[in-house]
């Protein structure tokens, strides 16, 4: 068997359950530590592949501005899908494919071993473990070989696996994209395509042991960002202050804190890790940083509290100001002693597959997200699950 040097990524859609995150910029561009969604996603197939195709559509300019013609060792091939009619639609952009590849969907932190996984197979589709698979589309399985996907079963069996969104194809899949009919919402439905193979040739499953962490809206982001922050944790147990940073020797840093380039932290000011801040991102005196991520150029002022929220680039917290479980895109200016609350919502229930890195409550918990550029006045008060556009 054929092992995939080649990986296809679908990432042409225009995602609006993500707004405000995508009004002005292509999902996988979402910016997470410093770095586009999508160069995360990539990381994991380095080493793995040689080459990748990804199908773009939306924003498809600032894509390819961002990755060019090579990553990290690893050629690009740009693949438009014009029309955007679906999943099937997008890997039928993709054609000629005529070796076999890994095919994942550009919104998903999905892990190395499970793209490993499917590779064992020359047919293989990943199986994902949830708490809940009515919410997902689910793996019909006849002695351990897929049949089928059923899309959000109502009444799933106990053992159901959901679909990963991890595949393992050939060239002998490009015909039968051809006979996937439009489903109900109009669309063509890469899930059809499992049948067709499935009744031509055996489709393995590989069970994921990895993490599986989907971005489909900007709550699912936070937790994207945290997710990355606890694993930066696992292996930066210490400090690392970046040799161009500046950081007074009245500040206190608690465990895994990476600061960057230019960064300044002033006196008084505590950071409680895990915690990630951008190169040239200013910490004032006074303030309070838990468990964030301060993007590039952001500020943070005297006094303020910043806990499990993502402060975009170039944003600033306002003195005095209390962020919570929030994600402020670029740009945004909160005005001091503004506080933004955070609650726990269970509607809907947290997808994410985090193998124990983060507690219930990090799932949960909701503040606030703040488009782009927008301005919050001074001494406001935001209530908890608030999306402002």
């Amino acid at each position: 068997m054929n092992i995939a040097r080649h990986a296809v990524i679908l990432v042409a859609g225009a995602s609006t359950r993500t707004r405000p995150l995508t009004v002005q910029r292509p999902k996988p561009l979402i910016p997470l530590l410093g770095r586009p969604l999508l160069a995360h996603i990539l990381d994991e197939l380095v080493g793995l592949v040689d080459r990748v195709t990804l199908v773009v559509g939306y924003r498809a300019d600032q894509i390819v501005a961002t990755f060019g013609p090579v990553y990290r060792g690893m050629a690009i091939r740009y693949a438009y899908q014009t029309t955007i009619n679906g999943t099937a639609g997008a890997l039928m952009a993709a054609t000629p494919l005529d070796e076999p590849f890994v095919l994942l969907y550009g919104d998903n932190l999905v892990s190395r071993a499970d793209i490993e996984g499917v590779r064992q197979m020359r047919y293989g589709v990943a199986g994902l473990r949830v708490s809940d698979p009515r919410s997902f589309g689910i793996l019909e399985l006849v002695d351990g070989q897929v049949q089928r996907i059923i899309e959000k079963p109502a009444y799933p069996p106990p053992d159901a696996l959901a679909n990963a969104g991890i595949y393992h194809f050939d060239s002998e899949v490009v015909p039968l994209l051809h006979q996937i009919t439009p489903s109900p919402r109009g669309e063509l439905e890469l899930t059809d395509l499992i049948g067709l193979l499935a009744a031509r040739h055996p489709v393995g499953c590989h069970v994921c042991t990895g993490h599986w962490i989907p971005v489909g809206t900007p709550w699912e982001a936070l937790v994207a960002a945290r997710f990355l922050l606890a694993q930066q944790a696992q292996h930066q147990l210490q400090p690392q202050i970046a040799p161009g940073a500046t950081v007074d020797p009245q500040a206190e840093l608690e465990g895994s804190v990476v600061i960057g380039e230019g960064a300044r932290i002033e006196g008084q000011v505590r950071i409680v890790g895990p915690v990630w801040i951008g190169p040239r991102a200013e910490i004032r005196s006074g303030a309070l940083v838990i468990a964030s991520v301060i993007e590039t150029g952001a500020t943070i002022e005297s006094e303020a509290m910043v806990g499990g929220s993502v402060i975009g680039p170039a944003a600033i917290v306002g003195a005095g100001a209390t962020i919570s479980h929030s994600w402020l895109d670029e740009g945004v200016q909160i005005g001091p002693q503004t506080v933004i609350e955070a609650a726990a919502f269970s509607d809907p229930q947290p997808t994410a597959v985090v193998n124990g890195l983060l507690s219930h409550a990090d799932l949960v918990n909701r503040g606030a997200v703040v488009a782009a550029g927008l301005t919050i006045a001074p001494a406001s008060r935001v209530a908890a699950g608030s999306v402002l556009m």
